[in-house]
């Protein structure tokens, strides 16, 4: 009986703690709902001035209500981003509400003042719109405060600013872009987010640099700084280049239990942007400029001291410096009147980072041909221009010395006559007159003339033969094959077509054409496959069939300087006309001297 009751008792009470508990929930309801606020639509930014180049968030935010139809506004001086839609809902101190966000990135491009317009969203069937929003975009010349550049609306506790050094600098002289960390909190860490896109410049990335924590004083206030990010950059034009902000996410590490539990807070900082001031190079007064912007040296090599004139010289000349390899071209070599040199060739190239800076170092080879004997001289000289003095200099290597004796086919270019008359032409006219009249007299004589002038047209008859165009050269060749007989014609054809190139103007393809010429006339001629188009082939298959080292070092040249303007970036616009009649000359040469 008793326990029949005690659960009766229990029945009722669950009944009853429903209803008081249906009632309560009924009555928090009611509490929150009548608790929510009317909708609101706003526009919000961090900051009302920003930097040129600075990447920043705008938001438009709609709470408690639901919004559709989203209409962005106009965005005058500023580059935009794609447009980001977030929905929320929070309870705070008992109040709820939602929230619906739509955000865009705007990145400043000219300074000035502008005003975003209202953005507008449908809600409940009504429209709601935004107040409009006045920026001011200032140049990143005139926001920095002090030495370093500190972005605007920053906190003073922890903030990062990029900077050059030097501050000014030259077309192709090398300069620091860094991004350095300003703290009076403690740091866990960091992230590199996005880096500028450094247009106007040539970018290496650094990966020595100065990592240890330095403490300054800034503004009064004591600073632990380290640099977290270093490029090296090399100005392609003049003017003041502007670099854009780049964003870095930090970890602030939190005191108590909480930082036990979270780990470090992170945190996106971002840099101001900066600008480099670039001069252009004074005009060059002194020997050849080779495009050097900073700090240079050199060492020039020979391979011999003495040599015939069938042998050829070689220098090589390994240059090291910290100016933009891509400007820097090869040293004007000055030889001697009775000696030609080639365009020289580039054996090794390599770009690497030293203690503090990048670094560039070419070696290049140039081939002297001596026309005659005797001792000569060379003094090779470079010229770059000094950063650090603000003027041209000019290295000097220690001269190249070297005896040249004569070859088998040396012809001196200085041979004359034996004796030259001294006699005065004008008292011997009338007697040479005289002796003239006598010897018409005689019959005999003038059968001799007429003999002599009749030798004289037939030999003339078959030396005009004999230098006809190479077509009789190559038709006379047992040794090559029928069907590349068309071919070597195609390749004169082509070297001629290289020819009327030199009136347009286009280095380009002007060498791609002679090298094609080139290659496919070494192909029909000689057998050369295509993998064979290379130094030591070429070069031992031309001397096994007779060439002259001259002539087999000439066609190298010509190959090289094609290479090195279709494949190798480096533009010799100033050497079309001399490559071509070299290239013509060399083949003409080879078709005549070279047996197949």
């Amino acid at each position: 009986m008793t326990l029949t009751c005690s659960v009766n008792c229990l029945q009722v009470n669950t009944r009853a703690w429903s209803v008081w508990a249906g009632a309560m929930f009924l009555f928090f309801n009611v509490h929150l709902l009548s608790a929510q606020t009317k909708p609101t639509f706003e526009a919000a930014i961090a900051t009302k001035e920003v930097v040129v180049g600075m990447t920043f968030e705008l938001t438009f935010s709609l709470k408690n209500a639901e919004g559709e139809r989203f209409t962005a506004p106009k965005f005058p001086g500023f580059k935009t981003g794609e447009i980001s839609e977030m929905r929320g809902m929070s309870i705070v101190n008992g109040r709820s509400s939602t929230n619906q966000t739509w955000a865009v990135e705007l990145t400043a491009i000219k300074t000035g003042t502008f005003t975003i317009g209202t953005a507008n969203v449908v809600s409940g069937g009504r429209v709601m719109s935004t107040k409009p929003l006045t920026i001011k975009v200032i140049s990143a010349a005139t926001s920095s405060r002090g030495n370093v550049n500190v972005p605007p609306g920053a906190d003073e506790r922890i903030f990062v600013a990029a900077e050059f050094e030097p501050k000014k600098a030259y077309v192709g002289q090398q300069v620091t872009w860094r991004i350095r960390l300003y703290t009076q909190l403690s740091v866990e860490g960091y992230d590199i987010i996005a880096l500028p896109g450094f247009e106007g410049f040539f970018t290496k990335e650094k990966i020595r640099y100065n990592k240890r924590i330095e403490y300054l004083s800034l503004r009064g206030k004591k600073y632990a700084v380290r640099t977290l990010h270093e490029e090296a950059l090399f100005p392609q034009e003049t003017g003041e280049i502007n670099v854009a902000a780049a964003r870095v996410s930090i970890g602030i590490e939190q005191p108590g239990t909480q930082g036990f539990l979270f780990g470090p807070k992170p945190v996106t900082l971002q840099t101001e942007p900066v600008v480099l001031k670039v001069e252009a190079l004074p005009p060059s007064t002194g020997a050849e400029f080779t495009g050097g912007v900073g700090q240079y040296e050199w060492e020039v090599k020979t391979d011999t001291n003495s040599l015939t004139t069938d042998d050829a010289l070689t220098l090589i000349v390994e240059v090291k410096g910290n100016g933009d390899t891509r400007r820097f071209s090869a040293p004007k070599i000055t030889v001697p009147p009775n000696c030609e040199i080639f365009e020289p060739r580039v054996l090794e190239e390599e770009e690497y980072e030293g203690e503090t800076e990048i670094l560039h170092r070419k070696k290049f080879e140039y081939v002297v041909l001596p026309k005659d004997t005797g001792f000569q001289e060379i003094q090779p000289l470079l010229t770059y221009f000094d950063s650090d003095s603000n003027r041209y200099s000019q290295l000097s290597a220690a001269p190249i010395r070297f005896t040249v004796s004569a070859g088998k086919n040396y012809r001196s270019p200085n041979s004359l006559p034996d004796a030259l008359s001294t006699e005065d032409p004008v008292a011997n006219h009338s007697s040479l007159l005289e002796r003239a009249g006598e010897w018409l007299k005689y019959p005999c004589l003038w059968a001799i003339s007429a003999s002599l002038l009749i030798i004289l047209l037939i030999f003339s008859l078959l030396r005009k033969k004999r230098t006809l165009p190479p077509k009789p050269i190559i038709s006379q060749s047992p040794n090559i094959p029928a069907s590349n007989i068309d071919t070597i014609q195609t390749a004169h054809q082509r070297l001629a077509n290289a020819g009327r190139l030199l009136k347009e103007g286009n280095p380009r393809i002007f060498y791609d054409e002679l090298f094609k010429a080139l290659q496919a006339w070494l192909s029909a001629r000689y057998g050369l496959k295509a993998v064979q188009m290379n130094d030591i082939d070429v070069r031992t298959t031309l001397l096994q069939r007779g060439a002259t080292p001259i002539r087999v070092q000439a066609l190298l040249s010509v190959l090289h300087t094609c290479e090195q303007s279709v494949y190798g970036g480096q533009v010799h616009a100033d050497q079309m006309e001399h490559t071509w009649q070299t290239a013509m000359q060399v083949v003409e040469a080879l078709e005549r001297e070279v047996r197949l």
